[in-house]
């Protein structure tokens, strides 16, 4: 009989990259929960790091002859196994902790080292007992806690308050992320402006699932369109989208126009639909009463001309688009970074490496960064609760411009583009928009907020030393 220890491990004999690889991808999109404790490098995905040590710690031979699947180890529990259980796992350079807490996960005795501190208290962090409700009673505490120089507003609000966004009038989105692009300083001592540096000009792109009913009849000239039920548009402001001449009702439609009309939950009752073809309104003669789903191609631009933020509905061409807001017209797929590390100037063309420019500027000074767009959030629910308009029902049904009473009477929200707005907002609430003036005003307020209470606040002020890991990424990049 074979000495157990002489038994092979698991990974000696195979791995399921595969199917690990398919595990990996959308959690690499989203990390869990524990390892959003804080940021680091290069973090690894967990299911990798699970996999691994379970093929090191199983045999690879079960007692009763069969082989060990580790696809089918990795999704049991291991609290008692003896294969895991009160094993130690050393890792003397843990970096984020993966492995350090994958190894816990299965019961595992774990050692973790690391030389730099930061690695050491986020990994502590990450695996450290906690007791919820007093960690949740803390969080409500610091959120109520009055903010001095906010006419003593509480925390969460104040904080809350500087990722808003103008949406229509005095109506706000909550910001989800800011867009932010260097610049380089031109180094042709002629010109010597700024070049923001984009490979292209495409914000985001996608190809979400739309239901609609299929080849509806016009009433009234009778011919065939799409009529879209969903909507799922990425951004709300209807005179920025623009629907290619071809192909833009989706994926396998390519001649097919369309139109957009909520269904109501009552499938009963069939609302009048503007028909793209005769532009009357009417209600649409169905073929059955069934909806079924297309794939519809969205591309969000930025005009470099005026930085409209614009959308494309149907597949990306090759070649030029013309921005529907100031009409200029480029091609989005070229930047002002044909290649890696170099960019050109569009005012006097001259072409150089963005290190030169770096090294030409002073030693306190980085790239300019500025930004460009936003990708906001909005629900219904927020603009129904917040705003003293209309219901969201009288919204939709007649959008006229009216005044806010008493104190807000200046302030003017303009029902009838914020209801067409609002009526093209995906279910999700989530969309791209342009960073407009009174987004730079917010911007310039919290820069004077931090100018004038720097001194008191605790950030970092030592300098960075010189080393192999400073000298060439932080110190020559400034």
């Amino acid at each position: 009989m074979r000495d157990k220890q002489t038994i092979p491990r698991a990974i000696e004999v195979g791995f399921p990259i595969a199917e690990i690889n398919r595990l990996a991808v959308p959690e690499r999109n989203s990390f869990k929960p524990i390892y959003q404790m804080h940021k680091w490098f290069a973090r690894r995905a967990s299911c990798v790091f699970r996999a691994i040590l379970l093929g090191a710690l199983k045999p690879a031979v079960q007692p009763d002859g069969t082989p060990t699947d580790l696809m089918a180890e990795f999704y049991k529990d291991h609290t008692n196994d003896p294969d895991t259980k009160g094993k130690h796992i050393l890792d003397p350079f843990m970096g984020g902790g993966t492995t350090v807490v994958e190894a816990l996960r299965l019961g595992c005795k774990v050692t973790g080292i690391d030389l730099n501190p930061v690695a050491w208290f986020i990994v502590k962090t990450e695996v450290e007992p906690v007791d919820l409700d007093a960690l949740q009673q803390a969080f409500e505490r610091l959120a109520a806690r009055p903010v001095a120089w906010n006419n003593g507003k509480p925390l969460r609000e104040t904080l809350l308050g500087l990722y808003k966004t103008d949406v229509h009038g005095e109506l706000e989105a909550d910001v989800i992320y800011t867009f932010w692009v260097k610049h380089a300083v031109c180094t042709d001592i002629n010109c010597q402006r700024e070049v923001p540096l984009f490979k292209d000009y495409i914000i985001s792109r996608k190809s979400p699932s739309v239901r609609y009913f299929k080849d509806v009849t016009c009433p009234h000239c009778g011919q065939l369109y799409d009529w879209d039920v969903e909507n799922v548009s990425l951004i709300i402001e209807p005179s920025l989208m623009v629907n290619a001449p071809r192909g833009s009702s989706g994926v396998g439609r390519p001649k097919a126009k369309w139109a957009f009309e909520p269904l109501e939950n009552n499938k009963k009752h069939i609302p009048e639909v503007t028909c793209p073809n005769c532009q009357k309104k009417g209600v649409p003669r169905l073929k059955g009463r069934k909806t079924v789903r297309k794939k519809v191609p969205y591309t969000v631009l930025l005009c470099p001309a005026c930085e409209a933020v614009w959308q494309w509905r149907g597949e990306l061409p090759e070649g030029e688009l013309t921005c529907p807001a100031c009409k200029h017209s480029y091609a989005p797929y070229l930047g002002n970074v044909p290649e890696k590390g170099k960019f050109v100037c569009p005012y006097c063309g001259n072409k150089d490496k963005i290190i030169e420019s770096i090294r030409k500027l002073p030693q306190d000074r980085r790239l300019p960064l500025r930004p460009y767009a936003q990708h906001a959030y909005l629900s219904r629910e927020t603009f129904e609760q917040g705003t003293a308009g209309p219901t969201q029902n009288d919204l939709f049904a007649s959008a006229t411009k009216q005044k806010t009473k008493g104190k807000d009477r200046e302030k003017v929200v303009d029902w009838e583009r914020a209801a067409e707005g609002l009526r093209l907002l995906p279910k999700s609430g989530k969309f791209f928009k342009g960073f407009t003036p009174s987004d730079r005003a917010r911007l310039q307020q919290a820069e004077a907020l931090w100018e004038k209470h720097k001194d008191r606040l605790p950030y970092p002020k030592s300098r960075i030393p010189i080393g192999e890991k400073t000298k060439s990424g932080l110190l020559a990049h400034h």
